[in-house]
């Protein structure tokens, strides 16, 4: 559980005379020693851009003298969660290898100061490309990756 992330959410939709409200709980656990957590405040660029890179982040004890390890493009993302931080400026993100752009058919999009939690287990780093709709905003990426290299 220490090592779980938690998704709780709430949608009211439809016109408030007939108005529903769904509410879900998801938890995402390490499954092994190979799931490892990411974390990252990312600067995405209006220039479509792997949304991931660097280390994974040590949530058990190591010594001093451990390198961080580093992500591979070939891990697989088997959970993602962005939160844009920007007050005005929205950020696509692809999850297919293409180029990120408004324009995209497939474009996931996430709105100023929105957020996105999203279970893709069979998409890897190489495939998750950003961009942001005009100038450079921040977002808070976390995400668990199976490490497969």
């Amino acid at each position: 559980m220490a090592d779980d992330a938690i998704i709780v959410s709430q949608v009211t939709v439809l016109p408030d005379e007939i108005a529903k409200v769904i509410s879900n709980t998801t938890t995402v656990a390490p499954a092994g020693a190979n799931d490892k957590w990411y974390y990252k405040l990312t600067s995405v660029s209006n220039a479509s851009t792997d949304l991931m890179a660097g280390n994974f982040i040590d949530y058990a004890a190591v010594d001093d003298d451990t390198a961080p390890v580093a992500i591979h493009t070939a891990d697989k993302v088997k959970f993602l969660y962005v939160k844009n931080t920007d007050a005005s400026n929205a950020v696509y993100i692809v999850i297919d290898g293409g180029t990120a752009s408004s324009s995209a058919g497939d474009a996931l999009y996430v709105g100023a100061g929105q957020d996105l939690s999203i279970q893709i287990p069979n998409t890897t780093v190489a495939e998750v490309h950003a961009i942001s709709s005009t100038s450079t905003v921040n977002c808070i990426v976390a995400a668990l990756l199976d490490d497969v290299a």
